[in-house]
């Protein structure tokens, strides 16, 4: 299964650079990552926790499947900024998988005393 997440907000997160983050909690702790967006940027010098935002589950659900990205805090780091496309989880894990495997091998050629046995 894919992600049921709102196509608004995986676009989102593929549209943001590293600097399309905002650190929030700076003052109270703890401190958290999100999307910039208005409602974000208006939380930015918040004093007190702004996580306190994620009790309301009607804005919460909105914001991730109704795609309303005003609503709560879009949660993201500044990882976002190297994510350049929306793919398949089965298709990025094999990905992974196959850059695993080719790294070992590489990696057992070029140091064959440190196999077992």
């Amino acid at each position: 299964l894919e992600s049921p997440v709102h196509e608004n907000w995986k676009q989102a997160i593929v549209r943001a650079a590293e600097t399309d983050t905002v650190f929030l909690n700076r003052r109270v702790g703890p401190g958290l990552r999100a999307l910039r967006t208005k409602h974000t940027e208006s939380l930015e010098d918040a004093t007190h926790n702004v996580m306190a935002e994620f009790g309301d589950r009607a804005k919460v659900l909105s914001l991730y499947f109704g795609g309303d990205l005003e609503a709560s805090i879009a949660l993201s780091g500044q990882v976002a900024g190297r994510i350049d496309a929306v793919r398949p989880v089965r298709e990025i894990i094999r990905e992974c998988a196959a850059e695993c495997i080719a790294i070992l091998a590489r990696l057992a050629k070029r140091y064959p005393e440190a196999l077992p046995g």
